[in-house]
């Protein structure tokens, strides 16, 4: 009696082990049918503002080199006169959309003087390098990258950059969208 039960179970085992998951289906694809195969459709999100074609992306240097990050920050600067401090005459207010400049102070601990740094400045991006930092990042506001000054304190190890803020007339805005 034991040994039909056992002979069952062998010919259970044997037949399990032939049938795999590989079992099943056709013979793999080679690799020329897979590139003959049409390829997905992408989905667009109806509520997406922008699509990642439309980016102008034209930075190539934004890889990690093992290089620090500098410490830094951005102030905006306006021109105020007396007769915006006391009476309140052009109609500015002391919000950014009424900044004439944007700084970008930046704290470069180690570095004895600007001839050690590397500074490139474009319309909407800054790229800032020495032996120690690498900073390259957008900037907040388009700005005028030929008027621009850079100003070393050698003091603080910090530089400050001072970049006059291109600001687009509200019709020129709506104009190119």
């Amino acid at each position: 009696m034991f040994a039909d039960v056992e002979g069952l179970e062998e010919e259970k085992i044997e037949s399990e082990q032939k049938i795999t998951p590989a079992s099943f289906g056709g013979p793999a694809p080679t690799p020329a049918q897979i590139a003959r195969l049409p390829k997905p459709k992408v989905h667009k999100n109806p509520k997406d503002i922008w699509d990642v074609d439309e980016l102008d992306d034209d930075v190539t240097d934004d890889v990690d080199d093992g290089r620090e990050r500098p410490r830094y920050e951005f102030l905006y600067r306006q021109a105020v006169g007396t007769e915006d401090a006391y009476l309140g005459m052009s109609g500015k207010d002391p919000s950014s959309t009424c900044c004439e400049e944007i700084i970008l102070r930046v704290d470069l601990p180690g570095t004895a003087s600007m001839a050690e740094l590397e500074l490139d400045v474009q319309a909407t991006y800054i790229r800032l390098e020495s032996p120690l930092y690498k900073l390259a990042m957008y900037l907040p506001h388009t700005v005028d990258s030929e008027k621009g000054q850079a100003k070393w304190d050698s003091k603080k190890e910090a530089l400050s950059i001072i970049m006059p803020i291109i600001r687009k007339d509200l019709a020129e805005q709506f104009a190119e969208a």
